[in-house]
């Protein structure tokens, strides 16, 4: 049974050593001492040479009563040579490498002799060998004292099962866990890998698509249907990509790292979005970047080289599926989360494990914008300061806020920070063109990727949040009851996904404004109803999200 197993504290165990210059070994050819340590209590051979190491090549470990062994937590591969009663070799096993079991067999092994790795074949060790110790048995007597000699071997026999045992009730749940969390460490690898090649895949789609993230999104769901049952029909493999991508929706957060806010703001070309029929939406080139001057854009710190490098970074959740391991990964993932991240708290309050995956990839259409993540370049015109030049402060008072973005008129106490003075509010407006169909009340996937977008950058600097207010509001056409109904439902589905992604605050505030204040009125969009008077009144269909940090 296992003699070689984890033990966090010091046992004392009893050693018995034979006085130097002892022969312990008698082989065909010569004798050899060997400073032979006795392991010969329960808490001794429980500790076996678990986590040390035999201190010299003719170190040895003598297991009494032990004809089975296993090498969990070893630090180096042993010999180990089996005895009977008498010490007389039964069996050799040589290079016995850690996390491995052995077993003696025969009913003659009754002892087990450990040994450095190549101890055997230096030794020239085989059976019928003979290992000398006071503590080893001789042979049973013959004549009158016979039967008291087999009832002892009897006795000893008996106490070898129960130590056996007793040694198997401690180790065996622990090699249990071991293996259960070999198998999901497979898994989990398993699933690494699918996942790399998906966000591979997701960063071709957006080097190819225009680095619009309904496609990236669209793409790695669709990479990882193998995890969702794959399948070897078309009706299969649909089924597998719709539950990849309704669990993408749920438990991925799939960010654009590049190109930035300030890389569209160096390096947007009018002319082509003009050509491209953008409405708005700003556009990086991508024709012809081997002529182009790599000069850096004063926002962005790029070159438009690096402006058209799309950079994905995906954060995945994976629940372990095999029991009791699961249980502990749980536990270690709460006790180890600091609550940073509110997506990856996200993930693990729902017994999943977050991975990331950083993908990037050389950009192969223009990129259009689409909500991306503000990261500033190195500023002064895109030459980075010296760091033994810290920035002066201008004449007058410093700041209020010392990492900026404050205000400078006082608001209540109770509700400021230091010196009454609150961080500045985040808002944004998302067309409900794009975040919802005509008359729909459910997010689209650009709306989703827009959404994604906003939450990324309100997580980037760990803000929290004291309120949040979302408004939903539709053009005049139709009913009053009617639009009010539509614009609650939209802001509240805007709500609802924020939550999902981990973006919560101390209130949140859900608004139907409905027709109410028009950008566009009917006045200026004159038509009954048809689809040039729906476009006019495109701005009037909108969803606008304020963020009011703490």
């Amino acid at each position: 049974m296992s003699t070689i197993a984890h033990s966090l504290m010091r046992i004392h165990d009893e050693t018995h050593t034979l006085p130097p210059g002892s022969p312990n070994l008698h082989t065909a050819t010569a004798s050899h001492r060997l400073d032979i340590e006795v392991a010969d209590s329960f808490a001794s051979r429980l500790r076996g040479l678990m986590l040390r190491r035999l201190p010299g090549p003719n170190a040895a470990l003598l297991l009494m009563q032990c004809s089975s062994v296993h090498t969990a937590f070893m630090l180096m591969p042993i010999d180990v040579v089996y005895l009977d009663p008498a010490g007389v070799v039964t069996r050799c096993v040589p290079h016995l490498r850690p996390f491995r079991a052995s077993v003696g067999g025969g009913r003659a092994t009754v002892h087990t002799l450990e040994l450095p790795a190549g101890a055997i074949d230096r030794l020239g060790i085989a059976e019928g060998d003979r290992v000398e110790h006071p503590l080893l048995q001789p042979k049973p007597a013959r004549g009158r004292n016979a039967p008291v000699a087999r009832s002892a071997a009897i006795g000893a026999r008996r106490h070898r099962r129960g130590v056996a045992i007793a040694e198997m009730l401690v180790v065996g749940p622990l090699l249990t866990i071991l293996g259960l969390s070999g198998i999901q460490y497979g898994l989990m690898f398993q699933a690494k890998n699918q996942i790399n090649q998906a966000a591979f895949m997701a960063a071709r789609a957006g080097s190819v698509g225009n680095a619009k993230m309904a496609n990236i999104t669209k793409a790695y769901a669709n990479a990882l249907a193998p995890m969702y049952g794959g399948g070897t029909t078309v009706a299969e493999v649909t089924a597998a990509q719709v539950k990849a991508l309704d669990n993408v929706n749920k438990y991925s957060k799939v960010i654009l790292m590049n190109p930035t806010k300030e890389s569209f703001e160096d390096w947007h070309d009018d002319a082509l979005a003009a050509k491209l029929k953008t409405n708005g939406k700003r556009v990086i080139p991508n024709s012809r970047q081997a002529f182009k001057p790599q000069d850096l854009g004063p926002a962005s710190g790029q070159t438009i080289q690096d402006a058209n490098l799309i950079k994905l970074r995906i954060i995945h959740g994976y629940k372990p599926v095999v029991p009791i391991v699961a249980s502990i990964y749980k536990a270690y993932l709460q006790w180890s989360d600091d609550k940073s991240d509110p997506f990856k708290t996200y993930l693990i309050n729902n017994d999943m494990v977050p991975i990331q995956t950083d993908v990037t990839a050389q950009m192969q259409s223009d990129a259009i914008e689409e909500n991306p993540m503000s990261a500033p370049g190195q500023g002064n015109n895109g030459n980075p300061t010296p760091p033994s030049t810290p920035p002066k402060d201008p004449p007058g008072n410093p700041p209020d806020c010392e990492l900026g973005g404050c205000t400078t008129t006082p608001s209540d106490p109770g509700d400021s920070g230091p010196g009454g003075m609150c961080p500045a509010p985040m808002q944004t407006t998302l067309s409900a063109d794009t975040t919802f169909a005509f008359g729909s009340s459910t997010l689209t996937a650009d709306g989703k990727a827009a959404l994604d977008q906003l939450v990324q950058q309100a997580q980037a600097n760990g803000t929290q949040f004291k309120t949040i207010d979302v408004t939903g509001y539709t053009d005049p056409l139709g009913s009053a009851s009617l639009n009010d109904s539509l614009s609650k439902a939209r802001a509240k589905a805007v709500s609802d996904y924020l939550a999902s992604k981990g973006l919560t605050a101390d209130t949140i505030n859900v608004v139907g404004a409905g027709s109410n204040n028009l950008i566009k009125t009917l006045t200026d969009c004159p038509g009954n109803g048809d689809e040039a008077q729906k476009a006019c009144l495109q701005p009037d269909r909108r969803v606008e999200i304020v963020l009011t940090p703490k």
